[in-house]
């Protein structure tokens, strides 16, 4: 059994199974896991008020790092710890790169997303599920004028792609970072591709909320399944990959669990810290 004193875990296919919830014997774990002073620290793309309601209800989860590391919150507290942001001119040259191409995109500042209003009326036509058509719909904000937008902003905090032609999104991940080198590139699904600054990735972010606390990164566990889970897969004391992770993610963990359809992040934390 490790010394793991914080736990970190991506949600969409690693704590969350396809229907988007907690299975009961995971929640059960995370109780237990809690009950012994560990951290329980979500790790997400998403921003936290697009986190399902299921996982912001639970009274263990203090800190949580959000959009890839852009932004790391004490929840108790209402309160930022860390943010690193895009700036504006960056965001400003993606959107004219991105307004060339046959993609959709939206950019998120000041937690709230924001989408052309073109864009978000063709979202099902870029959209890799109903479930994902349903969450960017419900947490982005049509608008007409990006660029209007972009500029009464400090930053942004995260910038997203959207497309179905997987030749393309492959070209662009291995394009983009050599045109764009203060950027980086991720992925968390299979038709996406998110835009952070070079500090705003969950490595950093699972680094910094160890350090914050007085964790030794040692002391961390952390699951993923995306291209945007390796940073904080490599950073962590043991990373761990879900059994439906990415080829690049399953190489690179310590410890392959089970799927997110079969309590994949329970099993980890049982061999972990049982």
């Amino acid at each position: 059994m490790a010394d793991v004193k914080l736990i970190a875990f991506d949600l969409d296919d690693t704590l969350f199974n396809k229907k988007k919830e907690i299975t009961p014997e995971t929640l059960e774990t995370l109780e237990r896991a809690a009950s012994m002073g560990i951290e329980i620290v979500p790790a997400t793309g998403r921003f936290w008020r697009a986190v399902p309601e299921n996982l912001r209800a639970l009274d263990f989860v203090r800190y949580a790092i959000t959009l890839n590391g852009a932004a790391i919150f004490d929840i108790k507290a209402m309160k930022t710890l860390a943010e690193f942001m895009i700036t504006v001119e960056q965001a400003v040259t993606m959107c004219r790169v991105f307004d060339d191409l046959p993609v959709i995109y939206d950019f998120v500042a000041d937690g709230e997303g924001f989408m052309k209003r073109e864009h978000y009326d063709s979202l099902a036509d870029f959209m890799y599920g109903q479930w994902q058509t349903e969450i960017v719909r419900k947490m982005r904000t049509p608008v007409n004028d990006v660029y209007e937008i972009l500029m009464t902003k400090k930053g942004v905090q995260k910038m997203q792609i959207y497309t179905l032609d997987n030749d393309l999104r492959e070209n662009l991940l291995k394009s983009f970072p050599n045109v764009f080198p203060k950027l980086l590139f991720t992925s968390s699904v299979p038709n996406n591709i998110e835009i952070n600054d070079t500090k705003a990735h969950k490595g950093h972010g699972l680094k910094f909320i160890a350090e914050y606390l007085g964790i030794p990164i040692s002391s961390t566990l952390a699951f993923g399944d995306g291209l945007n889970d390796m940073s904080m897969i490599e950073t962590a004391g043991i990373g761990v990959a879900m059994g439906n992770a990415c080829p690049e993610l399953l190489r690179a963990a310590k410890y392959v669990t089970n799927d997110c359809e079969n309590n994949g992040v329970s099993e980890g934390i049982k061999k972990f810290c049982f």
